[in-house]
């Protein structure tokens, strides 16, 4: 599993301009790290979308989802009102946090027609990308840390532009993660 307690001190910017130290992220339990590929993905945008239907089970859990993405407070801003959340939304300026976590960034795969069947579908369904943010080629991934940053009890890393993590998974990921915490 990945490492995530070397990212405690990364301090970052949410879409209302408060800065956020990752340790107090995960203070009072498990959190989600999702890490979009850009703001004005699709494809991240129907990430979020689909976590909104998680979050009371997840609140109620006393757990977190922290969207990152590679851009500014205010793309973070426009992306927080497109994708409806209520979870927090974190910009980061570098792609220093992606590569700590082993995010790729691949061309084919953010280009790739094998993204384009995925792509249309979200197209159909009225999920239209609206802006391009950050590095087009820089691809996700989902990291579901353990109170105190400790552990990572589950992650996903995306191997082309479609691949996103089933929100399913992650809610699942995070209230087992609170159960195990308050079982100890």
């Amino acid at each position: 599993m990945s490492r995530i307690d070397i990212m405690a001190n990364e301090r970052l910017l949410d879409d209302r301009h408060h800065l956020h130290e990752f340790r107090e992220l995960w203070a009072d339990g498990p959190v989600a790290f999702v890490f979009l590929r850009q703001f004005g993905s699709a494809f991240a945008l129907e990430q979020a979308r689909s976590l909104n239907a998680y979050y009371d089970e997840i609140a109620g859990a006393g757990a977190r989802v922290v969207f990152i993405g590679l851009g500014t407070p205010i793309e973070a801003f426009t992306f927080r009102k497109r994708a409806e959340t209520r979870f927090m939304v974190l910009a980061t300026h570098d792609q220093t946090l992606y590569r700590t976590m082993g995010l790729w960034r691949y061309r084919v795969g953010t280009l790739g027609p094998a993204n384009l069947g995925t792509w249309a579908k979200l197209i159909r369904a009225g999920v239209y990308p609206y802006q391009r943010t950050g590095d087009p080629y820089q691809l996700g991934g989902v990291f579901v840390a353990t109170a105190g940053g400790a552990e990572v009890v589950w992650d996903y890393r995306a191997h082309k532009a479609s691949d996103i993590a089933s929100a399913g998974e992650i809610a699942r990921a995070l209230v087992c993660a609170a159960e195990t915490e308050r079982a100890a």
